[in-house]
């Protein structure tokens, strides 16, 4: 038995590669794409701003205790830190999609815990610090949020140098 010899041309050998390619191609790139959702989102670039305000708030609570010739700046600086953190936290659950059924998600930033009264200049790097964060975040923002935090960039700014003098 003599065995048979089948002619291929060499158009249908590259016909034939060119199919396994492409069909290799789709398949795997059917396989990378999900749309169950596994992919995690990224998180919310206010909520690290958010978290910032609220620590401020807190040290500023902190440091009335050990500076009571402060007391009245400092309290208006937790306030006002306080208040950065609520309308931050408001405008992250504003732009957040609902979880899905089942599921629950913490909308507020979790008050930070009880700090060591940091001192007035400590505080007031701090301060200047989040007016620095709030004020880079803002160039890559637009609209309403570059506007917060806009705001609340010039509010840390003033704090600082009011905690400071």
């Amino acid at each position: 038995m003599s065995p048979t010899v089948l002619p291929v041309s060499r158009r249908t050998v590259l016909r034939g590669v060119g199919l396994s390619v492409v069909g290799s191609t789709l398949s795997l790139s059917a396989c990378g794409t999900s749309s169950s959702g596994d992919d995690a989102p990224e998180p919310d670039p206010l909520l690290a701003e958010s978290a910032r305000a609220r620590a401020d708030s807190v040290s500023a609570t902190a440091a009335i205790a050990q500076f009571p010739a402060s007391s009245d700046t400092l309290t208006v600086v937790s306030d006002q830190r306080r208040a950065h953190a609520d309308v931050l936290d408001a405008e992250i659950a504003r732009l957040t999609p609902p979880p899905p059924t089942g599921t629950t998600t913490p909308t507020a930033t979790p008050e930070p815990a009880p700090v060591a009264a940091p001192t007035l200049t400590e505080l007031a790097e701090s301060l200047s610090a989040s007016s620095r964060s709030a004020a880079d975040l803002a160039r890559t923002l637009s609209g309403y949020r570059a506007g917060v935090l806009g705001s609340v960039s010039a509010a840390c700014a003033l704090a600082s140098s009011a905690v400071s003098a």
